[in-house]
């Protein structure tokens, strides 16, 4: 399989063309425990490829973090109780996050030693660039003007981090220029209803595509004044 990787302070990213992607043994969801395994058999053959793909990403970058050998996951939401919210390692001590744009996957994960929580987003690269407005977003930020494709993947990856995704008031959403240093060349995103900053950054990644990386601080830390 081909794989893109990057480190970026505490943050270990991989991503790959699930479609470019050798098949994969179904058994490599096994660690991750039997609710993950049951979620792979209910998806259609292209969504569980990307599944399957996805889950062996994150099993590479979960294995230079810990050599814990329980990888059981949960992703059971919090809104409805199914196993489609925020991936969570019952065990070990990595906190992780998952991403998909079409066929292209991307996930990262961060020692809980570190930072308390990760989010990364990718999306497709628009026609007019990353610095094209997405209209069709308006509604979500109105009176405030919707952001481009880059400022869209820091506030997705931010709101993974966070943990609660779009049910945040986005238009309450402040980004500011700097960080904690956590990331490097991330900027602050503050977010309704939570003290601390979450550190956002663009980052380097596959071509055609915008890949953001965000870390929410342990709890604990105190955000800097």
């Amino acid at each position: 399989m081909a794989v893109g990787r990057g480190r970026f302070g505490p943050t270990l990213l991989a991503w790959t063309d699930a479609t470019l992607s050798p098949a994969l043994d179904p058994e490599v969801i096994r660690p991750f425990g039997e609710r993950q395994v049951q979620r792979y058999a209910s998806l259609s053959a292209e969504r569980a490829q990307r599944f399957l793909t996805g889950r062996s990403l994150l099993a590479c970058v979960i294995g230079e973090l810990t050599d814990e050998p329980d990888l059981e996951l949960t992703a059971t939401c919090e809104r409805c109780g199914a196993e489609h919210g925020r991936p969570r390692l019952v065990h070990a001590a990595v906190a992780v996050s998952v991403s998909y744009a079409g066929d292209m996957v991307a996930v990262a994960a961060v020692d809980l030693a570190r930072a308390g929580a990760v989010g990364v987003d990718i999306e497709r690269m628009p026609h007019d660039g990353v610095h094209g407005r997405l209209s069709e977003l308006a509604p979500l930020f109105a009176p405030a003007s919707p952001p481009d494709i880059a400022g869209w993947t820091l506030l997705e990856a931010a709101l993974k981090a966070d943990g609660r995704g779009v049910t945040v008031s986005l238009e309450h959403v402040e980004v500011g220029p700097a960080g904690s240093g956590s990331l490097p060349g991330a900027g602050a995103v503050r977010l309704p209803g939570r003290s601390d900053i979450v550190d956002a950054a663009l980052l380097p990644g596959p071509d055609g595509f915008v890949l953001s990386a965000a870390v929410a601080p342990s709890a604990g830390a105190h955000s800097p004044h």
